[in-house]
């Protein structure tokens, strides 16, 4: 009776054998210059991410950001959209700049991270994204953005302010990830015990 007994509780020992943690990373910031007038262009800019989320050996059960996004202009309206991507061709240093007629391949795959939002002049938008891309994206060293922007209104009386830019600011990624124990199993498994 008391070996059926340990039998059963061994799969919920085992459930046990692992740790779960809350992690949040760094904060980080990126600037995205705008660069068109009433026609959106794409910008692709890359993010390294930071040492603590690379090279580990962790199941990702949920992850998130939050950031804020900041049109530093007093004039203009800035219209945008975000596309998140494991692929890309940027450098930290040297932004690339696409039209609709020059993108990359990998743009229709990359997910969509930030539906299209209008930036009102001198606005702060704190944005909460959840993607399943963001998952993959543990481990990487390097993840790319690109960023569709465009001016839609202009407000008038202020003077105009160049360069024009988005600023993504405290970009933080959420994760909660846990970790088996490797190995504890054949101490608690039928003929452990």
């Amino acid at each position: 009776m008391k070996r059926a007994l340990l039998a059963l509780l061994c799969p919920l020992m085992l459930s046990a054998c692992s740790a779960e943690l809350a992690v949040d990373t760094p904060p980080q910031e990126v600037t995205i210059p705008v660069t068109s007038v009433a026609r959106a262009i794409h910008v692709e800019v890359a993010v390294d991410m930071p040492e603590e989320t690379q090279n580990l050996d962790v199941a990702v059960k949920e992850i998130s950001a939050d950031l804020t996004v900041i049109n530093p202009s007093r004039t203009f309206t800035l219209t945008s959209t975000a596309r998140l991507s494991l692929t890309g061709t940027a450098t930290p240093d040297e932004p690339k700049f696409y039209s609709d007629s020059n993108l990359p391949a990998y743009y229709h795959t990359a997910e969509v991270l930030l539906p299209q939002m209008d930036f009102a002049p001198g606005s702060s938008t704190p944005v909460h994204a959840d993607s399943p891309t963001l998952r993959n994206a543990i481990g990487k060293a390097r993840i790319w953005v690109i960023v569709s922007n465009t001016v839609t209104d202009a407000g008038l009386g202020n003077p105009l302010e160049l360069p024009l830019e988005l600023q993504l600011k405290d970009i933080v990624l959420h994760a909660t990830v846990s970790k088996p124990f490797e190995g504890l199993e054949g101490m608690l498994g039928p003929s452990g015990l």
